[in-house]
């Protein structure tokens, strides 16, 4: 009888154990590839600025985007809504992004960081030139990888 007890006891526990193993164990993150799938993101983040093309900047970002720049938080409706004006009154948006890092936090989270340098011509004439450090928090939902939150702060070229 207690052979039995034991024997139950023990068998119950070791499968206790390899169904919280199951149930805990996560589909490994391969960073190498998340770093390629955010890159291309960030490259047509990139391309949309520099081509004046609002709408496949605003594509790019996840309904729930917020972002803080230059002290003030910005919401996808505020992006939105204006930067399609914004970007109509420019002539030229020329930015380079230099030490782009991209650190994968999981399948579905990743950072990418930059520094940026751009000069704006606005069609009146009128040039704005700023350099900063910008960060993007990218959220992948059904094979797509969008900004869920940013933070930029722009300050004078020297």
């Amino acid at each position: 009888m207690r052979f039995r007890l034991m024997f139950y006891l023990t068998t119950s526990l070791l499968l206790l154990l390899c169904s919280c193993q199951k149930q805990t164990e996560k589909q490994a993150t391969d960073s190498g590839e998340i770093i390629k799938q955010v890159k291309i993101q960030v490259n047509a983040f990139h391309a949309a600025d520099t081509s004046l093309n609002a709408q496949a900047m605003v594509n790019l970002l996840w309904p729930e985007f917020t972002m803080l720049a230059d002290g003030n938080y910005i919401s996808y409706k505020d992006v939105s809504t204006s930067s399609k004006s914004f970007m109509a009154s420019l002539e030229t948006f020329h930015t380079v992004w230099k030490d782009l890092k991209i650190v994968p936090l999981d399948n579905h989270h990743a950072i990418s960081s930059f520094i940026f340098t751009d000069s704006l011509v606005a069609k009146d004439g009128t040039i704005t030139q700023s350099r900063g450090p910008n960060t993007f928090v990218w959220e992948k939902r059904n094979d797509e990888w969008k900004v869920i939150y940013g933070d930029a702060d722009h300050y004078p070229v020297k």
